[in-house]
């Protein structure tokens, strides 16, 4: 029987890759193989362990906030590779193209398009990216995590939430979580899959301030800087352990009652799904700002708390840790409302339309 594909377009950081694998794992469900269109250095060759996709690189890079020079070359990355795009497509003929963002799903979309493969797109982000927002013009469907994030009302978009992986859905509930009335916190800190700069920095010196029987903290540092921040937590004389990398990280939010993290939007909807008290530190140099208004959406909704990234964040964060360490009740409330911030069953919305979408160009 000849194989039937879909394509995704994914690549770069954990954002965009982690919910397009947990897509393309569906698909495979439903007996569809996957043609995955990503870069050379994207996280994808390292998260992908599945016979069922087929990895193919293209010569995608960001332009956006870039010096003329490599806004030059971006320009010309993207001709070629919406080359690549097109033998890539034309040989396997998927019968949809699913878009993550990010400029790897510009070719990809635009070569779909015209040879009249039907194409769908995610949008993680509260501030829908700059690729995103072209890819809107070619798209059939358009699946939010957050609404609103087009500033459009119409029936191409769909408020579905941020697909998870299956791992994090038989984790220790917020009811068992909280229950104990001790003052004492396990505090997770996540920098992002690249790992935090700032938070690897500031956070041994801030944890310092609490008495350090009070704390357990285990730091995901990224690649390379495990020893600085494991030297810096030992100067403190704290119990930390250190990561550049969590291939088990939902071992780590199980043991977790405390996270502290970004606000990327795959991270989050994890920690909604389990239900998880979080301080969020949004980066304050995100594209459009984009980590601050996902946080702020959850803030809205007493989801989270959250703390900025400025001259008083030792201060504030200080303060909130003092209050957290006496009031269960609190994180257990912040637990339970994140788990009311997205729609369930993400993956379940985006399968089931795509799905209709392709019996409906097949009739």
């Amino acid at each position: 029987m000849e194989k039937k594909f879909i394509a995704i377009l994914a690549s770069g950081t954990g954002g965009h890759v982690y919910p397009a694998y947990t897509i393309a794992t569906e698909f495979i469900k439903q007996d569809y193989n996957i043609i995955w269109l990503g870069t050379e250095k994207g996280i994808e060759h390292r998260v992908i362990k599945n016979d069922s996709i087929i990895i193919k690189n293209i010569s995608s890079t960001g332009i956006r906030g870039k010096s003329i020079t490599k806004k030059l070359t971006g320009i010309l990355y993207l001709f070629k590779s919406i080359f690549e795009a097109y033998k890539i497509i034309k040989h396997y003929n998927p019968k949809l193209t699913v878009g993550f963002g990010g400029y790897v799903s510009l070719p990809g979309i635009i070569i779909s398009y015209f040879l009249k493969i039907p194409v769908v797109i995610h949008e993680q982000n509260s501030i829908a990216g700059t690729a995103n927002k072209i890819n809107y013009y070619f798209s059939k469907k358009i699946f939010e995590t957050f609404p609103d994030s087009f500033n459009k009302n119409n029936n191409k978009i769909v408020h579905s939430g941020n697909p998870i992986r299956e791992i994090f859905l038989n984790l220790e509930k917020p009811e068992e979580k909280y229950l104990s009335q001790s003052s004492y916190l396990n505090i997770l800190v996540l920098g992002g899959s690249q790992g935090s700069s700032f938070f690897n920095t500031s956070l041994p010196f801030v944890f310092s301030y609490f008495y350090k029987h009070n704390i357990t903290v285990k730091h995901i540092s990224g690649i390379e800087n495990t020893r600085q921040v494991e030297s810096r937590y030992k100067k403190y004389g704290i119990n930390a352990a250190v990561f550049d990398y969590a291939e088990n990280i939902n071992e780590l939010y199980d043991w977790a009652n405390l996270i502290v993290c970004r606000s990327g939007s795959t991270t989050l909807s994890e920690i909604s799904t389990i239900g998880r008290a979080i301080i969020l530190v949004p980066f304050p140099f995100a594209t459009d700002n984009h980590q601050f208004y996902n946080a702020s959406y959850l803030a809205n909704q007493s989801a989270c708390i959250l703390i900025e990234q400025n001259d008083s964040f030792v201060e504030n964060f200080v303060n909130t840790i003092n209050i957290i360490l006496n009031d269960q009740k609190r994180m257990y409330t912040l637990s339970k409302n994140i788990q009311k911030v997205f729609p369930r069953n993400p993956a379940k919305i985006i399968i089931d339309q795509s799905v209709k979408l392709i019996e409906n160009i097949n009739e």
